[in-house]
């Protein structure tokens, strides 16, 4: 499944959209690149008066933090659903809760064939997929995170950031590079986004220490200007190339015009293919 394009896109630039809203006159307009070995994309983040907007070149999110509202839209359709958090909230629970049903019910018809000892390893191999266990809400031991401040230093878009390390039982996940002391939380409050990532991330597999207390609390630190991610042999960089301070208009905060409302089962089905 597609799992990647909105959903992960949007929980990975989360810590830059919620860090990097300060005491403002005027809005932010933050563009980073994302690379790897294998591909590289860009992103847009818009931020200003506790509301902020991502782009990239499929999908448009919007959250509005003083409403709760929210707004994904779907570039390539021209389409777009607008609703509040909190009924949002209820029917991913309602849309995973269905994902989870239509699996059961595939893997007991493929199994009807298979030796004790195959079904034995179809057991074993759902019971090591994170993706299920969130879905299944099956309570598997947490890791041990730490999370390291450095004495590394360097400029980032005239900007000074430190370096971070973010470790997951003792192996290195991440290495953060933060611009320090430029939050102002009574400007945004991190606890609706978080309600928001947590809400996103049910059913879509993770390597669990981003759910932690200590991950979410890097994020009040400053903003992260620059992100390396391992995941065994494979790596990846977020990092922001440009960082802009300007009067935004309301209009940068709603939906294109030649876009069509539908439904939110609409987007929901997209999340499948």
């Amino acid at each position: 499944m597609k799992r990647k394009n909105l959903l992960v896109a949007m929980f990975f630039s989360a810590l830059l959209v919620l860090a990097c809203y300060q005491p403002l006159s005027a809005g932010w307009i933050i563009k980073s690149k994302t690379t790897s070995e294998y591909e590289s994309s860009w992103s847009e983040m818009y931020l200003q008066n506790n509301v902020f907007k991502m782009v990239d070149k499929d999908h448009i999110f919007i959250l509005n933090g003083n409403t709760r509202d929210l707004t994904f839209v779907n570039v390539q359709e021209n389409t777009y659903w607008k609703g509040n958090l909190d009924d949002f909230k209820n029917r991913m629970k309602e849309f995973f809760g269905k994902a989870m049903d239509q699996y059961s019910a595939q893997m007991e018809e493929a199994m009807k064939n298979l030796t004790p000892e195959q079904r034995e390893m179809m057991k074993q191999m759902g019971a090591n997929n994170p993706m299920l266990n969130k879905m299944q809400g099956t309570k598997t031991k947490p890791p041990v995170v730490e999370v390291v401040r450095t004495g590394e230093v360097m400029t980032i878009v005239k900007r000074s950031a430190r370096k971070y390390i973010v470790k997951s039982d003792g192996k290195k996940m991440e290495e953060v590079w933060l611009a320090e002391n430029m939050i102002s939380k009574k400007d945004w409050d991190p606890k609706i986004f978080r309600e928001l990532a947590e809400s996103m991330r049910m059913g879509i597999a993770s390597t669990e220490y981003e759910d932690s207390e200590q991950y979410w609390k890097l994020g009040d630190k400053g903003i992260p200007l620059k992100t390396v991610y391992f995941q065994d042999d494979y790596k990846s960089v977020d990092e922001v190339v440009e960082l802009t301070e300007k009067n935004l208009p309301a209009s940068t905060f709603v939906p294109p015009s030649n876009c069509k409302e539908v439904s939110l089962d609409h987007i929901f089905q997209n999340m499948e293919e």
